[in-house]
């Protein structure tokens, strides 16, 4: 069984060891002890904050296996990205070339530098041990994130955005990255991804090309992967396209990969999960999965049961109640899964 619950310092060595296996490609989770502790700090800093309208908070949650209090994953959310420095993407469009002359008409697709997600929240940081990539979890850890903002909606923007990982090599190489962002920052994919972890992002606005790039200037293994989704990131991506996200045509400036996003409250969990009374659940058999939640801010938790709707609330079975850390009249909130 898996419970969700915020972050605490006590949980960093585990997130190192997560950081280390998720490898390249999550900027936002980076194998650094130092930023991983500020995450925590940041996250817990953001769950005592009153909060009347979002803006640098970050909130970070972890996965334990309730088997063996055991951390075996990760995710988290920005309240708004781009607050102290632009957030870059590049944003697929078209140039058109023409001349009336020779009847001549084309439509170039060219990749532009902007920030249009400077101001909106973000998903982050979905990471989980690969003994543990089963649906139930990952779905779990998935979803978890939007019950707290459908909990919390004053925390958040009314649109909502989840960078994808990009492809790259076993050798950590993208070509992507190899055939553009290589010639103007001098330094391998890998550098360069842990650099965006890490450091202040400045550095992106000084060093990437001003104009628009040509895709058809690019060589062809480059063109092959903008828009791709790295295969180790296909299940997470499914979860969160089959909530209600959609690629609308952004990349990420490092890998290019896809960039979703969507409105907060036509995603599917959000938009259909209920609020109301735990009740005790006396009878399992063919009870259906639901997401269930419970406590407020630094005590939220989220599990995966067995429950089942009636019209004074949930029923859950008492073995569920005493993990979520609640007794049967306790407010909680569930979803179907």
């Amino acid at each position: 069984m898996y419970l969700v619950r915020p972050a605490d310092f006590a949980d960093l060595p585990a997130l190192e060891r997560l950081a280390q296996q998720a490898g390249i490609g999550i900027t936002n989770f980076p194998a650094n002890r130092e930023r991983l502790n500020d995450k925590i700090a940041s996250s817990r800093r953001s769950l005592q904050t009153d909060v009347i309208q979002p803006g640098n908070e970050s909130y970070l949650f972890v996965l334990v296996n309730t088997n063996n209090s055991e951390i075996v994953g990760c995710c988290g959310i920005d309240a708004m990205v781009g607050v102290d420095t632009p957030f870059y993407s590049y944003r697929i469009d078209e140039v058109v070339h023409a001349s009336p002359q020779l009847q001549i008409h084309n439509r170039i697709p060219a990749l532009f530098l902007c920030h249009d997600y400077s101001g909106t929240s973000r998903l982050i940081a979905l990471v989980v041990d690969k003994a543990h990539q089963n649906p139930t979890a990952m779905s779990l850890l998935s979803k978890a994130r939007l019950l707290f903002i459908a909990r919390y909606p004053e925390r958040f923007t009314k649109r909502l955005f989840a960078e994808l990982r990009g492809e790259n090599d076993q050798q950590g190489q993208s070509a992507f990255w190899d055939a553009l962002g290589k010639h103007f920052f001098t330094m391998d994919f890998k550098k360069a991804d842990y650099l965006s972890g890490v450091s202040n992002k400045h550095f992106i606005a000084e060093l990437m090309p001003r104009y628009p790039i040509y895709v058809p200037t690019l060589p062809e293994a480059a063109q092959d992967v903008i828009g791709v989704v790295h295969e180790e990131s296909s299940q997470s991506a499914d979860i969160l396209l089959n909530e209600g996200f959609e690629f609308r045509g952004y990349v990420d400036i490092f890998d290019a990969g896809p960039t979703i996003e969507a409105r907060t409250e036509s995603l599917h969990t959000i938009a259909e999960q209920k609020m109301g009374k735990a009740l005790t659940l006396t009878e399992s058999s063919k009870v259906p999965m639901h997401l269930i939640s419970a406590g407020h801010l630094e005590t939220f938790r989220v599990t995966a049961a067995s429950a089942e709707p009636q019209v004074a609330g949930l029923a859950l079975e008492k073995a569920t109640q005493d993990k979520l850390g609640i007794s049967s009249g306790s407010r909680i909130q569930w979803v179907a899964l």
